[in-house]
């Protein structure tokens, strides 16, 4: 992140300790892209809570899963497991009965990537450590083509085998 010069490097380890507390603090689960059961790849937080500073009262009462501290291994970058994690989550919360699967960055190129996985931005907020904030959102739906892409390891005919995993739980 720092080489590609995001501005949201900095504040990943200025606000690591905020970061961890609210995955302590709030309902939400952590989970890990792990390669043959050993090596992880990736990772992705879904909350049930929204960043009060993102959405309204009324969007935050409506079923959605929210997605925080996506990462993925940067040595990877052309298997897209960013964008396997999206879909993986868009088709968990359509099994779990959510209506929306959000997100929020504060960089425009991470918003375009994100749209780029069929997110719309919803809201620009103002500024928040000096970037403007992109609060973004996908419906909930069931991907039926995801089965087999972790089965056959292709996404893109790029991925390798992969399963998600709670940490600390089964894997699905």
């Amino acid at each position: 992140m720092r080489n590609k010069r995001l501005p949201s490097w900095q504040s990943w380890a200025k606000h690591v300790s905020e970061l961890a507390a609210n995955c302590a603090d709030r309902y939400g689960d952590m989970w890990v892209l792990a390669e043959d059961h050993v090596r992880i790849v990736g990772c992705t937080t879904i909350l049930r809570t929204a960043a009060p500073w993102a959405w309204t009262a009324n969007e935050a009462s409506e079923p959605a899963f929210y997605l925080n501290s996506t990462v993925t291994d940067p040595a990877e970058r052309d298997r897209k497991l960013g964008t396997l994690i999206a879909n993986w989550a868009v088709d968990h919360a359509a099994r779990q009965n959510m209506r929306f699967v959000r997100r929020d960055c504060n960089s425009r190129s991470l918003a375009t990537y994100y749209e780029k996985q069929q997110f719309t931005i919803v809201h620009r907020l103002p500024p928040r450590d000096g970037c403007t904030v992109y609060a973004l959102q996908r419906e909930a739906q069931r991907i039926p083509e995801l089965a087999g892409w972790f089965a056959s390891g292709n996404l893109c005919a790029r991925v390798t085998p992969a399963t998600c995993t709670t940490v600390g739980g089964g894997h699905h």
